[in-house]
């Protein structure tokens, strides 16, 4: 005969369940981490993508009008969108790494004063000229920051000119 007393004790028991709650926490947070370095990364490259794709813009705004734009609105380059660029980008946030503490006079002397890294930042340079009607100037220097290693860049304040990307 059976015993009628023995129990049926299928089931997990509360040690399997907190050891099953751990493992799938664990794994959760390196989830989380891996995802938000991918977003990191992903807002560099659209930084670094934005400022490869507006030296060009300027490029061909230089070749049709034999200089660059000014600046009328600080730090945005008139007339480049959209003959020369559809829109004008705008850095992704929040700004990464050491970008939103950091200004870029403190990385080019010659550049804007007290403007933060974290925005995108064109600023025409040399004797500027007018040529029908347009004021041009020589030279430009358009301002940016990457919160990391990002390609052959390091993370920090850079700048796109004629001479490309630096």
């Amino acid at each position: 005969m059976r015993n009628k007393n023995k129990q049926n004790n299928s089931g997990f028991t509360l040690i399997e369940l907190l050891v099953v709650v751990a493992i799938i926490a664990l794994l959760s947070s390196i989830a989380l981490i891996a995802f938000l370095s991918a977003r990191q990364k992903a807002r560099d490259a659209k930084r670094l993508g934005d400022m490869t794709q507006m030296n060009t813009a300027l490029e061909l705004y230089y070749s049709y009008n034999k200089g660059y734009p000014s600046s009328p609105t600080l730090g945005i380059p008139s007339g480049v969108s959209p003959t020369y660029a559809a829109s004008l980008p705008s850095s992704p946030l929040p700004a990464d790494g050491t970008c939103a503490t950091m200004t870029y006079d403190s990385f080019d002397s010659t550049g804007p004063a007290g403007i933060s890294g974290s925005t995108y930042y064109y600023y025409p340079s040399g004797t500027s000229y007018v040529i029908n009607g347009t004021t041009l100037y020589p030279d430009y220097s358009y301002y940016f920051c990457l919160g990391n290693q990002t390609g052959n860049f390091p993370g920090g304040l850079h700048k796109v000119t004629p001479r490309g990307v630096r």
